[in-house]
C-alpha cells in the first residue's frame, strides 16, 4: 500500500515538474545567465521540490512555487560562489519572480520568437560563438581554442552578443514586434 502510493506520489510530481521544467529552466536563466550553473541550479530545484513536495498544496500554482525554490537556490548559489558574476539585489529578483509568476505562459512565445529573430540578424561569426556555446554546448575555452583567442576575449565576445541580443529581444517584446 505505501509503495503504491509512494508510485502515486512520484508520478503526479513527475508529471507537474516535466511540464513547467522548461518555464523554470528559463527563470533560473533571466536569474543567474551561466548556462552551466543554471544547470547546477535546477538540479538543486529538482531535488528540494521533490523533497517538499508533500508540502505543496494540489491545485495551486506548480511554477510558481519551484520559481520559489529556484530563486532560493540562486540566492545560496550566488553567496556561495562571488566567480564574477552580476548579483541581483533581492527587490530586483522579487521582481522578476513576480513577473515570471503572472506571465510565465504569455511571454515564453513572445520572447523565444523575439530571440530566434533577434539571433539571425547577428554577424555570422557572433551566430556561430553563440551556436557553439548553446547549441553544441561547448566550453568557453575549447571555443577559445578553435577560434586561437584568449579566454578573456571569448568571454568578452559572449558577453557582448548576449547584451546585444538582450537589447534586441527587449525591443522586440516591448514593441509587441514578436511572429
Amino acid at each position: 500500500k505505501m509503495s503504491e502510493l509512494q508510485d502515486e506520489k512520484y508520478e503526479s510530481f513527475l508529471k507537474l515538474y516535466r511540464a513547467s521544467e522548461k518555464c523554470l529552466f528559463r527563470y533560473v536563466l533571466a536569474l543567474l545567465p551561466n548556462y552551466s550553473a543554471a544547470e547546477e541550479i535546477m538540479q538543486d530545484t529538482l531535488i528540494v521540490m521533490w523533497r517538499k513536495f508533500d508540502q505543496f498544496r494540489s491545485g495551486t500554482n506548480f511554477i510558481a512555487w519551484g520559481m520559489q525554490i529556484a530563486r532560493f537556490n540562486v540566492l545560496n548559489y550566488q553567496r556561495r560562489k562571488r566567480t564574477g558574476v552580476v548579483l541581483f539585489e533581492e527587490e530586483t529578483l522579487d521582481n522578476i519572480t513576480l513577473y515570471q509568476e503572472k506571465h510565465a505562459s504569455s511571454i515564453e512565445d513572445d520572447y523565444l520568437n523575439a530571440l530566434n529573430e533577434c539571433t539571425e540578424k547577428l554577424p555570422e561569426n557572433s551566430k556561430k560563438l553563440i551556436s557553439m556555446r548553446y547549441v553544441e554546448n561547448t566550453s568557453v575555452i575549447d571555443i577559445a581554442t578553435k577560434f586561437q583567442k584568449t579566454l578573456n576575449s571569448t568571454y568578452k565576445a559572449l558577453s557582448r552578443i548576449h547584451h546585444a541580443l538582450l537589447v534586441c529581444v527587449e525591443r522586440k517584446v516591448a514593441k509587441g514586434e514578436t511572429v
